[in-house]
């Protein structure tokens, strides 16, 4: 996304509404129902992981501590999990278990424009991508990934996180509008 980018999205109104030349204005999504969201797919990703962790602990470590390298395997497999989790259902439906619900699902202008599901799977996973795989280059990477997620805060036009930013996407609400 660049100034004058002829993919972005008009603002209608700063923070709250944005408009593609072939689609009414959609509201974009609050930060909190961004964060419930991404809680939400935590926990999907996170108590199996933790569940793995456990079982492979107790299952294999204890009864032979040589082969506590198994350990080793778990955050970066449950990373991996997250990115083709997090892509496939972005890419495919625009939404994944958490944002389905709290209402709200990603767009681009490309999908919006033909009435797709989901921004294509390139899209899912090169903007899952930039959220999940920082994660796998221990303490700076997690550090980075953080940032990546509260980044949809520094931009107060259009509430796009860095993710967003390097795909062209938005993060709209499915909830319909009372006037």
């Amino acid at each position: 996304m660049y100034p004058g980018d002829p993919d972005a999205a008009q603002i209608v109104t700063p923070g709250a509404w944005i408009r593609f030349p072939e689609s009414a204005p959609l509201v974009l999504a609050t930060m909190g129902r961004r964060f419930l969201a991404r809680l939400i797919d935590g926990l999907v990703i996170g108590v199996p992981a933790t569940v793995v962790f456990i079982g492979l602990l107790v299952g294999v470590v204890v009864p032979e501590p040589r082969r506590w390298w198994v350990l080793l395997f778990v955050v970066p497999g449950a990373i991996l999990v997250a990115w083709v989790y997090e892509g496939l259902l972005i890419g495919l439906r625009g939404a994944t278990v958490g944002k389905r619900a709290v209402g709200v699902r990603v767009v681009t202008r490309r999908a919006a424009a033909l009435g797709k599901a989901g921004p294509g799977l390139g899209v899912g996973l090169a903007r899952a991508a930039v959220v999940t795989l920082p994660g796998l280059l221990p303490c700076v990477g997690w550090f980075v990934t953080v940032l990546v997620s509260v980044s949809p805060f520094f931009d107060e036009m259009a509430r796009q996180g860095w993710q967003d930013k390097a795909v062209g996407a938005y993060v709209i609400s499915t909830e319909p509008v009372h006037y």
